[in-house]
């Protein structure tokens, strides 16, 4: 019965990935000039600059800007600003596609309030509603996929329609190495939280998606950058005094992600820490478990408190550990097994050959890639990688959902921006 039910799962998804080549085929047919209307972005110059490439291409180009962030990284020609009420939203919009003629919605992420709006009326109304991300293979991709991502994405999670997928690929181009800065990508924030609040008065009902205001998720960046050295220190320590041990790790997610309220049966990271350490109990005991935090979480809560206190009231003391800084690659290429909601961390993990367990909805959650088996089995026996699989898999997702380049560097986000206004076009 299972293999009937994996049959059956795969032949619908086939369906599905010939339906999406076919309408994404006629769309690429139409020659009217598009008209790409972009909502929130990352903070930087990334959508100002595809914008200008994309009117260069013959498009016509606008943006709607939200708070003095938004208005600081789009000045000028083609921005318009909303300072309507969250409730007021959807008719505004709803008004300006239809007054202006708007054929294509372009977010960054596709959870934020405003977003999820835009995706309903682009439903209603027909419209190509096109989301980027971080990218699902990292560092050199970024996503790009119509629709929405991760979980609502409407990529195949079956390998025999990932396998056509990959088929009519055929040759892919080389991917060209990118190289992104952290000090570029947290000036970026910091000047863009700064202006969001500089410009509040003028956008009075503006209401932030983070988990965080600016200001105490800037004092805990502060916080952060101050014991820097400490957290590297000991995290350093941490690793080498498990020499020689088996071990699982367990990447954190950021806390308030919609990745987790959306996508797991979740409503916060540290739901998801709470059931895996009280999983471990069931572990081997001579199996430690490394509990490494987000490179991007400002540690708002303490995260290092939260996991340690935790671990001690289970009786795991000597076999969680926790880490704040830590390159992955070691990591990936000495772990017994990785346990992610759904983390870019897993991907990265299988492309080392490295099991994964998934806890939520993931794009590469696809049966005969990932562990399919309870987590208290995983910590004893965790099912070998199928790399012939995974490949497979990384090829249809190049293929349809990823752009390579970069956001934050000079050479990556010029990549980006070319490789971006191409896939638009041919769709």
């Amino acid at each position: 019965m299972d293999n009937l039910a994996r049959d059956i799962c795969d032949a619908r998804d086939a369906a599905v990935a010939e339906s999406v080549d076919a309408f994404e085929q006629c769309a690429g047919s139409q020659r009217a000039p598009r008209h790409y209307l972009f909502l929130q972005g990352l903070p930087g110059p990334f959508f100002r600059r595809l914008g200008e490439a994309l009117r260069a291409d013959g498009a016509r180009v606008s943006r709607i800007n939200f708070n003095g962030g938004d208005m600081l990284d789009w000045p000028g020609r083609d921005a318009f600003a909303y300072r309507g009420t969250p409730a007021d939203w959807p008719a505004w919009l709803d008004r300006f596609v239809r007054d202006r003629g708007v054929t294509d919605i372009i977010v960054f992420g596709d959870l934020r309030p405003v977003h999820r709006a835009a995706r309903v009326l682009a439903d209603r109304r027909g419209l190509r509603f096109v989301t980027f991300e971080e990218g699902y293979l990292r560092p050199n991709h970024v996503t790009l996929e119509r629709g929405g991502v991760n979980g609502h994405s409407s990529f195949p999670r079956g390998l025999h329609a990932l396998r056509l997928i990959a088929a009519r690929a055929g040759d892919l181009a080389d991917e060209v190495p990118v190289a992104n800065s952290f000090r570029r990508r947290a000036s970026q924030a910091a000047f863009y939280y700064a202006a969001t609040q500089a410009a509040a008065p003028f956008f009075a009902h503006y209401r932030t998606h983070r988990y965080a205001s600016p200001l105490r998720e800037g004092v805990a960046w502060l916080r952060r950058y101050v014991r820097r050295r400490r957290e590297r220190r000991a995290s350093q320590a941490a690793v080498a005094g498990m020499a020689g041990r088996r071990f699982f790790l367990f990447p954190l997610q950021l806390e308030g992600d919609a990745q987790i309220r959306v996508h797991s049966r979740f409503d916060t990271m540290r739901d998801a820490v709470v059931e895996v350490l009280a999983a471990f109990r069931d572990a081997p005991e001579d199996v430690a478990l490394l509990v490494k935090q987000h490179p991007l979480d400002p540690d708002v809560d303490n995260w290092r408190g939260f996991v340690t206190d935790r671990a001690a009231q289970l009786g795991l003391a000597d076999r969680v550990v926790f880490i704040e800084r830590f390159d992955l690659t070691p990591l990936l290429k000495v772990a017994h097994g990785v346990v992610t909601v759904n983390s870019s961390v897993g991907p990265l993990a299988l492309a080392a050959g490295v099991p994964v367990k998934t806890l939520g909805t993931a794009i590469y959650d696809v049966p005969g890639i990932t562990a399919d088996v309870p987590l208290n089995r995983f910590w004893h026996a965790p099912p070998p990688v199928d790399a012939e699989a995974f490949d497979i898999f990384c090829r249809a997702l190049r293929a349809k959902c990823l752009v390579n380049g970069g956001f934050h560097g000079t050479e990556a986000l010029d990549l980006l921006v070319r490789n971006a206004v191409t896939r638009l076009r041919d769709r």
